[in-house]
């Protein structure tokens, strides 16, 4: 399956210093980003935000790679919904055009590709499965958690919190 991110996934995840854990989590496979995510991610880095250098050398070294649109997806891109910024809808394209799996931390790219059918995967579900496959702690995931919000000032209500650490019987 073709995984293509949005530039917040990896970006919070190069804030609490885990990204690689993707590589735990989806062994063997290359994560896929458009054109204006990978200029959205050298614009972070420009502005000072120095943990988008891992994210960066990810890219030089193939773990992630950008996918370039084809003209059908440019198109695709127009009939997407404005409020959506450009990497967004980027993404959504190629995941939609080439039945990827999103991985998108955005709430109203979320909720459009749930209404198209778009397969998608949110931060919380993304920590959630890092927990629930054991590739961290639960302790481990606090820290990873606290980290994200020291570093991009990500808040994730206790609902959130609740949903990914919620204990099934």
């Amino acid at each position: 399956m073709l995984f293509v991110s949005d530039t917040n996934i990896p970006s919070s995840l190069a804030a609490g210093n885990a990204l690689s854990s993707l590589s735990l989590l989806f062994p063997d496979t290359t994560i896929y980003i458009p054109p204006t995510v990978y200029q959205e991610l050298k614009m972070g880095l420009e502005r000072g935000q120095t943990h988008l250098n891992i994210v960066l050398e990810w890219i030089v070294t193939r773990h992630i790679s950008i996918l370039e649109l084809l003209e059908t997806e440019q198109q695709m891109i127009e009939s997407l919904p404005n409020k959506l910024n450009r990497g967004e809808r980027e993404a959504i394209a190629l995941a939609k055009n080439r039945q990827g799996l999103l991985l998108c931390n955005d709430k109203r790219a979320v909720r459009y590709c749930q209404q198209q059918g778009i397969e998608n995967i949110d931060l919380p579900y993304l920590l959630r499965l890092f927990w629930t496959r054991q590739i961290f702690t639960r302790t481990q995931l606090e820290q990873l958690i606290e980290k994200m919000a020291q570093v991009e000032n990500l808040v994730l209500k206790q609902t959130v919190l609740d949903k990914i650490f919620f204990q099934q019987a």
